[in-house]
């Protein structure tokens, strides 16, 4: 056996003898001169010699070698379709090929195994791994409901006081029930931007809200104060909206028109807190998958702003000539900034109606453009469709496989007879 895991036996007595290779205990018969056919591969290394072997052992997988023994003769690589991507991708990786000469019908699927593998990568993070590993720490104990019971439980907590928070910010602002000051806009802009409401209920909402932070400041502090990393912590997005969501309670009695505007928009930052829900539900199957569909569907959906820009462009100046007549001072196309919404609005196919032609030719333009809108809103469908049932087998897949691991470390453990 020899340093490329081959062995030769005897030697060929011309360069046209035929030589015979032997790959998992299937014998093959060619000439040097077709294995010199691709230059730099393995075997065209191993028969450039005075003397080539005349057989050559490989402990390699048969069914592949043939494929690549008719690339040497027809300069064509094909490869099954029964194999996984990644074994042909190894196998040739062996004999010196480059898996990008595969031809275009078998590229396909050649290229979805190894997209699987990206894909199957993406869905379990070694992140949420290393959160298992360690069910009691603090970190996962508030960051990773799946860690143990009490996480869960924190993590129902959390949602219930969460959705509680947005449902008295929401009341606050009901005339009838607000329980501290309704807020008026005057028409003169004066300072007296706010008025006491003469049928205000208790202060319930008050003592929600107060309870609320609470909670928020405490889970707060837990999770930055037992987090892997300060700074990565800080510099996340939604725990950044988590501190701000935690001012408006404490600055809720401030006076004065800019305090009131800042206000305003700490309450709003309030809101977001409830994109919160979708973490919690990070780890329901047909969320998560939906995650990891958008994620890898972004690139295609990326296009469809840009066609829809570039549509609203062209139907928008083409509806406004279309439309333009000297005679009618009172026409909705008055100008091509007009018309643009008059674009958007026919190509979502919504069609609010406040604009509408009023010629045979705008009339033609304005069909034109709802069948190219129907066309844009169906063209990204596919797409997430196709990549939401390969996500959602993968992750089914991904799921049996750890049972099935499960199973068979069971069933080989040891087993000790007293």
């Amino acid at each position: 056996m020899s340093s490329v895991g081959a062995f030769s036996r005897g030697a060929s007595k011309g360069s046209s003898e035929k030589i015979v290779i032997n790959v998992g205990g299937v014998k093959h018969e060619t000439h040097r001169s077709t294995l010199m056919t691709l230059p730099g591969s393995r075997l065209a290394q191993l028969v450039d010699t005075v003397e080539p072997p005349s057989e050559l052992f490989f402990d390699r997988h048969p069914e592949v070698f043939t494929h690549v023994l008719q690339y040497y003769r027809s300069g064509k690589l094909h490869c099954p379709t029964n194999l996984c991507g990644v074994l042909l991708e190894e196998e040739f990786d062996f004999w010196g090929i480059s898996g990008t000469d595969v031809e275009p019908c078998c590229w396909p699927a050649f290229q979805q195994h190894k997209d699987g593998v990206e894909a199957l990568a993406q869905i379990y993070p070694s992140v949420m791994e290393n959160d298992r590993s360690s069910p009691t720490n603090i970190w996962a104990l508030f960051d990773n409901p799946l860690s143990s019971v009490g996480a869960k439980v924190i993590a129902v907590v959390s949602l219930f006081f969460i959705l509680l928070s947005i449902t008295a910010f929401s009341l606050q602002t009901n005339g009838a029930i607000n329980p501290h000051q309704m807020y008026v806009v005057p028409a003169d802009n004066s300072s007296n931007n706010f008025t006491e409401n003469p049928f205000a209920l208790p202060r319930v909402l008050d003592a929600v809200e107060l309870v609320c932070s609470i909670w928020f400041v405490f889970e707060f502090v837990m999770r930055a104060f037992s987090c892997p990393g300060k700074l990565c912590f800080f510099l996340n997005i939604m725990n950044f909206i988590d501190l701000l969501a935690l001012f408006p309670w404490f600055f809720r009695w401030c006076s004065g028109m800019y305090c009131m505007h800042a206000l305003g928009f700490l309450h709003v930052m309030r809101c977001i807190r409830v994109l919160h829900v979708f973490k919690l539900m990070q780890h329901v199957f047909g969320v998560r998958v939906l995650k990891h569909t958008l994620r890898a569907s972004a690139t295609a959906l990326c296009a469809v702003p840009l066609i829809l820009f570039s549509c609203t462009l062209i139907f928008g100046t083409m509806v406004f000539y279309a439309e333009l007549d000297q005679n009618n001072f009172y026409s909705s196309f008055a100008d091509i900034p007009s018309s643009f919404w008059f674009a958007v609005v026919t190509l979502t196919t919504v069609g609010f109606g406040d604009m509408y032609p009023v010629t045979v030719q705008g009339k033609c333009v304005a069909s034109l453009c709802a069948m190219v809108g129907v066309l844009l809103l169906i063209l990204p469908v596919p797409i997430i469709v196709n990549n939401f049932i390969k996500f959602s087998s993968l992750l089914k897949a991904k799921n049996s496989m750890s049972r099935k691991k499960e199973k068979i470390s069971l069933y080989m453990a040891p087993s000790y007879s007293t």
